[in-house]
């Protein structure tokens, strides 16, 4: 698991663009709480301290403690908007939880043993990862930072889907829910390409312009052969 998450926050009262730009200025990010049986609050959080935090492996997949003036709350990362040029933190949604709460959520997917495939190390395939997250549900306290998928004994056209995964104790994919044909594959292991190339040919240099001269001699002196023939 990843170390805990805590960050501290102060209220803000104004709203708006205008006050936004005058605290990412200040170097802090508006921030938004929300969920639960109490009513959403504004707050900032120093940019330097949500930006080491998001840095952190299992950021958006944890419950982060926020603490506002000594009042401690649970969240989750709903988002996190960044400028698309400078990547900085722009805002923050957080939505509040407990232990009891059921959220929906989407957590990255890890693949083990990638090194040790057997269809990529014995036959030579290629491990096509084709789901990198997946949408859950579960209680907060049952909150998984990723979910693994083991391709050890894959071999080549093996695939595993999200009805083959190894839920932790509580989690859901919805989506399986809807129908077998939401079941998507998450992995496959594929025959690696193989491209034909043909060989250049290079022709010698002046090989070209040497074959037309030929010709034109040829051409030059059958034709004074005719001339003598005629001649005679």
């Amino acid at each position: 698991m990843s170390e805990q998450v805590n960050l501290n926050a102060t209220n803000r009262d104004l709203e708006g663009k205008s006050s936004s730009r005058q605290l990412r200025r200040a170097g802090s990010v508006p921030a938004v709480i929300y969920g639960g049986d109490k009513d959403p609050i504004r707050i900032s959080i120093l940019e330097k301290d949500i930006a080491k935090a998001a840095e952190i492996p299992g950021f958006a997949t944890q419950i982060l403690n926020i603490n506002i003036s000594g009042e401690e709350q649970n969240v989750i990362l709903k988002e996190l908007q960044r400028h698309p040029a400078t990547q900085r933190v722009l805002h923050a949604d957080l939505q509040r939880v407990n232990p009891d709460t059921k959220i929906s959520i989407s957590v990255p997917v890890r693949f083990l043993n990638e090194d040790i495939c057997m269809g990529v190390k014995m036959h030579g395939g290629a491990i096509s990862r084709l789901i990198n997250n997946i949408d859950i549900t579960c209680l907060a306290s049952n909150l998984p930072e990723y979910l693994e998928v083991d391709v050890a004994e894959l071999d080549v056209g093996d695939s595993v889907f999200l009805s083959a995964l190894n839920l932790p104790e509580g989690v859901e994919i919805p989506s399986l829910a809807l129908g077998e044909d939401r079941d998507q594959a998450v992995v496959s292991i594929t025959e690696a390409k193989v491209l034909d190339i043909e060989p250049e040919v290079v022709e010698e240099e002046g090989d070209g312009e040497e074959g037309e001269a030929q010709a034109a001699e040829g051409d030059s002196e059958e034709s004074t052969e005719d001339k003598e023939e005629a001649s005679d």
